[in-house]
């Protein structure tokens, strides 16, 4: 697909679960909609219920709200169905939304400038669970594959582990003198990695949270995003501009997928199948890098079938 162009500094990415659909937020609080396709995008719709910059988005699971977190410390909910705003959770923190996730149908959890986590119950629009550990902004959080770990990296340097259904602190790894950007789970759930503010790959053990037992010193400048590709490597980015796909355990830099001219990198976000991996930086752009090619011998025909699925969902109608 061809480049988004927005007005201003875009924030976060986000892609639908099933349809070619993204969603890009800007620094002005404003979130756009977009059909993407290689024979051309097309704008679904303007979204303004923020006031502030919007720095975190993510899809239900199935595909039909969009969640949003802002510096105005509202939560935001948008219905892709009737295409208009379906709720607000005002004032959800006392300071800036910085991270998000949808754990299942009924939860959400979020994380804010103070390093504090909120846990939702969406059924009844309240928080059930309030964790208070980190001293500085939550900047990336993952649940682990038996849907009750909590990972959080923070701004103060720590990763923090917890039982989201209990809202118990499980493991607090040591401080380290780098700000945690960027979080996810490799090797079938046996090792974390976190992106860095230096640059550098942390390297956790699952259980052994204390300290990391291997670092990747790979990336000239802070690794602001990351994305999955397999148990083995992921796409990074980095306030270099440029895209990388790295190797960890080994630990090696695989390619480079694309860069956005020297602008830095904010997100990074894969299409639901797998054909696309989408990129926001500081010029304004979204850029769609084709990585299909990566995917097709893990996939072979289960990808086509996902493919053939997803085209049958659309947006509503903005009218």
């Amino acid at each position: 697909p061809n480049d988004l162009v927005l007005s201003s500094h875009v924030m976060r990415l986000a892609m639908h679960p099933t349809a070619s659909i993204i969603a890009a937020s800007e620094v002005t609080g404003e979130i756009q909609l977009h059909e993407y396709a290689v024979e051309g995008n097309k704008l679904g719709a303007r979204i303004n219920h923020h006031t502030q910059s919007c720095r975190s988005l993510e899809f239900s699971l199935d595909g039909k709200t969009l969640f949003s977190g802002a510096k105005d410390a509202n939560i935001g909910a948008f219905d892709l169905q009737t295409m208009k705003p379906s709720g607000m959770m005002a004032a959800a923190h006392s300071t800036a939304i910085s991270s998000l996730l949808v754990v299942d149908e009924t939860t959400l959890v979020s994380g804010d400038d103070d390093g504090v986590v909120k846990v939702w119950d969406l059924r009844q629009r309240r928080s059930c669970h309030e964790l208070k550990e980190h001293e500085d902004f939550i900047s990336d959080m993952k649940l682990a594959e038996d849907g009750r770990t909590l990972l959080c990296a923070g701004g103060d340097g720590y990763l923090s582990v917890w039982n989201r259904k209990s809202g118990k602190l499980l493991a607090m790894s040591d401080q380290f003198d780098d700000e945690l950007l960027s979080l996810t789970i490799l090797k079938r759930g046996k090792k974390v990695v976190c992106g860095c503010q230096s640059g550098t790959l942390a390297i956790f053990a699952w259980d052994n949270w204390g300290d990391m037992v291997d670092r990747f010193p790979g990336h000239p400048q802070s690794v602001e995003s990351m994305v999955k590709v397999d148990e083995d490597s992921v796409f990074t980015c980095s306030e270099d501009g440029i895209i990388r796909i790295v190797s960890i355990q080994p630990n090696k830099l695989l390619g480079v997928i694309g860069e956005h001219d020297g602008y830095p990198i904010e997100h990074l976000a894969l299409s639901h199948d797998q054909r696309f991996l989408a990129s926001c930086a500081h010029d304004q752009r979204v850029k769609f890098w084709p990585v299909g090619y990566l995917f097709d011998e893990q996939e072979g025909e289960e990808g086509e079938e996902g493919e053939e699925e997803g085209d049958d969902v659309a947006m509503g109608d903005a009218g």
